[in-house]
């Protein structure tokens, strides 16, 4: 079963897009110019969920530690805090800070377009550079930027990140070397952190514009959408009524449906893009939102239904300060998963199969029509350990090669990139999107440098588990046994191939992620106590293949049917009674 905890914490930052000059450089050198293996359209690592657990940020890493180069500040400042917008496919305005976009960024010389004549980085110069203008706040001179300080968070980068970001302009914008990602490793917690933003107390905000946008639209929505370029060109900040709610503008996504319909909620775009559904479960297009990953109060969507219902009305601006905040409730943990020893794995196939193959990557690849025809069950070594199995994604690579981890392609799949840095196929593997335990992944690597040896049948029972973090019977434990191969469709940032190719994702609507509890148990999805009258039980019990859930995917083991079925008949708790969940 896959194992882990998928955790969002949405950041953002300097975000524009532009053309692409051409700046000469020296790859030879490091200088401006040269191109890290792996620049192009598949970047390698992750580049999609910064760490996290989608109510507190990251740790800070050590200012003092990080080397000023490329991907000394990429690993370190910009994949932790501003990757978690600024990267995929389509980045607001057009700019990814994820790792294989120095030479567009640096050696190509990107332009703003925000202020078209200035580069995002201008190697040898911050004060020129639109990137430490947006990290600021302001030109070195206090001159204006357009739209708002990045990250987009509201929560303004450690002065001493930012002056690592200016030093390594300063010295040239240098590539460096892969391994600098490693510098910088995080500085202790504060002792006293930040609260989170308080909530509005929902009760006491008036239904009308005035009152929504201040207490809702302005707090979860206006830090990307505002200013001369919105996402979408759909901007929530106040002067905007007259746009989306007089002339009734029409969504970009679902070019049938407006935004606001006044006095009918199920036709209006924005709630269905709150609710992450319609009204009957009709797909939207694109994430769910606010794009954080965490789902607005649904106390508050419910205010935002009743300002529609009521027509939409304008209000009067003394409305905005309806709403006083409501103390903000602790966020929990998030908890540690389950793992083998990877010190008591014997690094053998046998070995290796049974104790991370098996548990990680067989939910996939196994069976008659495993995914990309490869297959990693037991009964695979001579297929391809002994006969060489090539990959089909680079031909020219085997998937294991004795001896040498490097030219092993199931190496690059687990790291999300090759040794220099080059790019690999489709998605870092496992394709939950939570990355494999970097020791999990040395012993695999010590496997095939001492020659991927076969070993004995006896290896497979090495790397006992370490104690179970999560209470058997919490909703913790349930998904993370059972469930977490749902969110290969079921998630707001899915990993499937066959989403949007074969059918929208998630599927309904239906997030199955480990941060929605509550919008799993409320509703048809699961009905505490009544596992009979629970869509999620009725689904990965369907007889059918075509409707039986995980889709396309080998049906779960009696043990996790169990493991489900027990859960909601208790009452699908998020925590027993008289346990202590983290």
């Amino acid at each position: 079963m896959l194992l882990g905890l998928a955790v969002m914490l949405a950041g953002g930052c300097a975000g524009d897009s532009g053309t692409n000059p051409s700046v000469g450089g020296n790859s030879a050198t490091g200088q401006p110019g040269a191109t890290p293996p792996g620049d192009g359209t598949t970047p390698p690592g992750d580049g999609t969920t910064p760490p996290g657990d989608g109510t507190t940020p990251p740790v800070a890493p050590d200012p003092s530690a990080i080397v000023p180069t490329w991907y000394g500040v990429q690993a370190n400042i910009l994949q932790p805090f501003c990757a978690g917008c600024h990267s995929g496919a389509n980045p607001p305005a057009g700019l990814s800070w994820e790792v294989g976009q120095y030479a567009t960024i640096v050696s190509n010389g990107r332009m703003s377009t925000e202020i078209s004549t200035m580069r995002e980085v201008q190697a040898g110069n911050p004060d020129a550079s639109y990137m430490m203008w947006k990290l600021r706040g302001q030109g070195p001179a206090g001159q204006a930027i357009v739209g708002v300080r990045m990250p987009a968070t509201g929560v303004p980068l450690d002065p001493a990140l930012i002056a690592v970001v200016a030093q390594w302009i300063s010295n040239g914008a240098l590539l460096g070397d892969p391994a600098d990602a490693n510098s910088g490793p995080p500085a202790p917690p504060p002792v006293t952190p930040d609260p989170p933003p308080a909530t509005p107390d929902p009760s006491a905000i008036v239904p009308t514009w005035y009152g929504v946008q201040a207490k809702i639209l302005q707090q979860y929505c206006t830090v990307c959408h505002s200013g001369a370029n919105p996402p979408a060109g759909l901007s929530w900040e106040v002067g905007q009524y007259a746009t989306i709610v007089t002339n009734g503008r029409v969504s970009t996504e679902i070019s049938t449906l407006r935004e606001i319909q006044p006095s009918n909620p199920d036709a209006s775009y924005l709630m269905w893009k709150l609710r992450g559904q319609g009204p009957a479960g009709q797909a939207i297009v694109g994430a769910r939102m606010p794009a954080t990953g965490i789902p607005l109060d649904p106390a508050l969507i419910e205010v935002i239904a009743q300002w529609i219902g009521a027509g939409a009305p304008l209000g009067v601006p003394a409305d905005a300060n309806s709403g006083p905040p409501a103390p903000p409730p602790p966020p929990p943990p998030p908890p540690p998963p389950v793992t083998p020893n990877p010190s008591a794995i014997v690094p053998t196939w046998y070995g290796v199969q049974a104790n991370i193959l098996q548990r990680f990557c067989t939910v996939c690849h196994s069976g008659a029509s495993p995914l990309a025809g490869l297959s990693w069950e037991v009964g695979q070594y001579a297929t391809i350990v002994t006969n060489g199995r090539m990959s089909t994604e680079i031909t020219s690579m085997r998937e294991v090669q004795p001896g040498n981890p490097d030219a092993s392609y199931l190496m690059w799949k687990l790291r999300g990139q090759g040794p220099a840095g080059q790019a690999i196929q489709g998605v870092r593997m496992p394709a939950t999107g939570i990355p494999l335990d970097p020791a999990l992944i040395e012993v695999i690597a010590q496997w095939i440098r001492d020659g991927a040896p076969l070993g004995n049948p006896a290896d497979a029972t090495s790397g006992g588990t370490s104690v179970p973090t999560f209470p058997v019977g919490s909703w913790m434990y349930v998904w993370t046994e059972s469930l977490q191969v749902c969110t290969m469709c079921h998630s707001r940032t899915p990993s499937s191939p066959r989403c949007g190719r074969d059918f929208s994702c998630p599927p309904k609507g239906v997030v199955l992620t480990a941060d929605n509890y509550n919008g799993v148990v409320d509703g048809d999805i699961v009905r505490p106590s009544r596992p009979d009258n629970s869509e999620l039980w009725d689904r990965v019990t369907d007889n059918d293949p075509d409707k039986r859930m995980p889709f396309g995917l080998p049906p779960l083991s009696q043990r996790q049917l169990d493991i489900i079925f027990n859960w909601i008949n208790n009452g699908a708790p998020l925590c027993p009674a008289g346990e202590v969940c983290p």
